[in-house]
């Protein structure tokens, strides 16, 4: 779809986002934006298709004449298909943040290690291209580290841990429940994240630091 100056100004006071911030996020010089904003420059079929796709995952969405939020901002992943596309997910959302730490709570590895199966080193390559980071919790005693390389771990209080993991990236939450065949909630809802991993943070300093 086309959309127009206008719309790509209302999207991102819906946001709050600068012409800075949607810059980075569809990797275009700032100006580019002004220029396209002021109707300078009009846009080429890939740069509005960037932009639209920015303020989708973001939880805007356009329509006709105007924008508005989304409706359902949540997304269910089921079985190892929807497993690896939550991992896709999770690279893409990290490409465009700022916020390069990934925080993981509630962790049994051995689940993650089966089900992303093959995909497992090809996803920590990636990871690690782009400089992130990850912070996990796991029960305590547990001693099971794969991904000590690129994550630091640590052991949560005991009796709090829990068998519902969830995943903090960039502006999204998912929360995962394990059975014959996982299923993953994406929320993408910024706030919630936010306050989720101000709750992981608390967290996080109280926990142990795993012997080795």
């Amino acid at each position: 779809m086309a959309i127009t100056a206008d719309q790509i100004r209302a999207a991102r006071a819906l946001k709050n986002w600068s012409q800075a911030d949607l810059a980075e996020r569809v990797d275009m010089a700032t100006p580019s934006i002004g220029n396209i904003e002021s109707g300078k420059h009009n846009p080429t079929p890939q740069t509005q298709a960037a932009i639209i796709e920015a303020f989708e995952d973001a939880g805007i969405e356009f329509i006709d004449g105007g924008v508005r939020v989304k409706k359902h901002t949540v997304e269910i992943l089921i079985g190892q298909e929807g497993f690896l596309e939550f991992y896709d997910d999770v690279y893409a959302e990290i490409k465009k943040s700022k916020e390069k730490t990934v925080c993981v709570s509630n962790v049994d590895e051995r689940k993650f290690v089966e089900w992303q199966g093959d995909q497992l080193n090809e996803h920590s390559e990636r990871m690690l291209k782009l400089g992130v980071r990850y912070q996990i919790l796991i029960e305590h005693g547990d001693t099971f580290f794969p991904a000590s390389h690129y994550a630091d771990y640590r052991w949560m209080p005991e009796n709090t841990f829990y068998t519902v993991p969830f995943y903090i990236y960039g502006d999204k939450l998912g929360m995962m429940v394990f059975g014959d065949e996982p299923r993953i909630y994406v929320l993408n809802e910024p706030e919630i994240a936010a306050s989720y991993r101000k709750q992981f943070e608390e967290i996080w300093k109280k926990s142990e630091v795993p012997q080795k």
